[in-house]
This record gives structure tokens, C-alpha cells and sequence, in this order.
């Protein structure tokens, strides 16, 4: 009985110790992350007649942009409600990491 309270321990230390080289890798990598900035180019549009935002943003967007996410992202940016009823003449502002001339 002894060694198995033994053995529960150790693993039990083995484990706390494991749970804490995670986290501190987790920690270490989310500092990483936020420090390496990510440059953004800032693309303004302004909405004609018959524009949809969807249409808008693939001009914009290139194959290494998530299509949905940058569309949310572009809504959110501009206090855009309702995608389906863009105002002409609106000028919208689009900031993506890499993107194609407009």
C-alpha cells in the first residue's frame, strides 16, 4: 500500500509539473505572437450604386484571406449592420495584410 501511495505521488508531481512547462509554453508563445507585428495596408472604397460588400472585398482580398472572416472583420471596422443595404457614395475602409490594387 505504501508504494502505490508512492507511485500516485510521483506521478501526481510528474503530471503538476508537466501542466506547468504547458502553460509557461502556451505564455512564452502568446508573447512571441503579439510581438511580431503585422503590418497592415489600408484600403478605402467608396460604395456605387449596386456595390455589395461581399464584391467589395474580394477586389481586395487575395487567396490567403479568409473571404467570410475578412468581410466580418471589414463590417466590423466600418459599424456596417446590415451588408445588404450599403449606402452609395459610403466610403468604406478595408486593412488587409497583403492585397491587389483596387
Amino acid at each position: 500500500m505504501k508504494r502505490t501511495l508512492i507511485k500516485r505521488i510521483r506521478w501526481a508531481r510528474l503530471g503538476a509539473v508537466l501542466c506547468i512547462a504547458l502553460a509557461a509554453g502556451a505564455i512564452g508563445y502568446g508573447y512571441y505572437r503579439d510581438a511580431t507585428e503585422t503590418q497592415l495596408v489600408e484600403y478605402k472604397k467608396t460604395v456605387e450604386e449596386g456595390d455589395t460588400l461581399w464584391g467589395i472585398v474580394g477586389q481586395v482580398a487575395t487567396n490567403r484571406e479568409d473571404m467570410s472572416r475578412l468581410t466580418w472583420q471589414v463590417m466590423h471596422d466600418n459599424h456596417i449592420t446590415d451588408p445588404g443595404h450599403l449606402q452609395p457614395g459610403k466610403e468604406i475602409v478595408i486593412r488587409v495584410k497583403a492585397a491587389r490594387e483596387l
